[in-house]
C-alpha cells in the first residue's frame, strides 16, 4: 500500500507533481490519499500519553495511524511555506511522537514493522533549495523512528515564475516507475 499525505491547500503545482507520479506508479500499490488540510489535525500537546500507552490522546489520526502502519511507501506531496511544510502536515510528523515514545518509553522495537521507502514531492515559489532541504532532515528524522529510509525527492523550485512543468512531471513519473 502506498499511503500519500497531500500538504497543500490548493491544486496547483504540488498537486500536478503528484499527479504524474501517481501515473507513474504501477497497480501494485493500493493508494490512499490523506489531504492534510482537510484533515486538520491537532497538533501535539507533550500530554505524556504516548508514553505510559500505545496511543495518542487524541483520535483524528487514527485512520492515519491504522494506514501507516501498513503501508511500504509514504508519498510526501507537499509546498515549502517559509523554509518549512505547511502547518497540517508538520501537525502530523509533530504526533509521529508517539512512535518515538513507543520505542524509547514502551521499549518497543521497531515501533512500526513494515519496511517502508519515502519519496518527497515539494515545490517552491523561490528558487532557493534551501527549504526543500530543511524538510528533508525534518522528515528524515522521522523516518529513523518509522522504519522508513528515503528513496528519492522530486523538488520542483521557482513555481511563482515556471512556464514549463513538463521536466518535473517526467520526473515524478520516472521515480514511481522505479519503485
Amino acid at each position: 500500500m502506498a499511503l500519500v499525505l497531500f500538504a497543500s491547500p490548493r491544486n496547483g503545482y504540488t498537486k500536478k507533481l503528484l499527479d504524474a507520479f501517481l501515473d507513474g506508479l504501477c497497480d501494485n500499490y493500493d493508494v490512499r490519499i490523506i489531504d492534510c488540510y482537510k484533515l486538520s489535525p491537532a497538533p501535539c500537546t507533550a500530554c505524556g500519553v504516548c508514553e505510559r500507552a500505545d496511543t495518542c490522546v487524541f483520535s483524528d489520526l487514527d485512520e492515519y495511524n491504522t494506514l501507516l502502519n501498513k503501508a511500504e511507501l509514504l508519498v510526501f506531496a507537499s509546498p515549502v511555506y517559509n523554509l518549512s511544510m505547511p502547518s497540517p502536515l508538520k501537525a502530523i510528523v509533530d504526533r509521529s511522537q508517539r512512535y518515538f515514545s513507543k520505542r524509547f518509553s514502551l521499549g518497543v522495537m521497531p515501533p512500526i514493522e513494515v519496511y517502508k521507502r519515502a519519496v518527497l514531492l515539494l515545490t517552491c515559489g523561490s528558487s532557493d533549495r534551501s527549504g526543500f532541504d530543511i524538510i528533508t532532515k525534518q522528515l528524515s528524522k522521522m523516518f529513523t523512528i518509522l522504519n522508513t529510509k528515503l528513496y528519492a525527492s522530486v523538488c520542483m523550485p521557482n513555481t511563482d515564475d515556471i512556464t514549463d512543468v513538463t521536466p518535473y512531471e517526467n520526473e515524478a513519473r520516472i521515480t514511481a516507475k522505479s519503485l
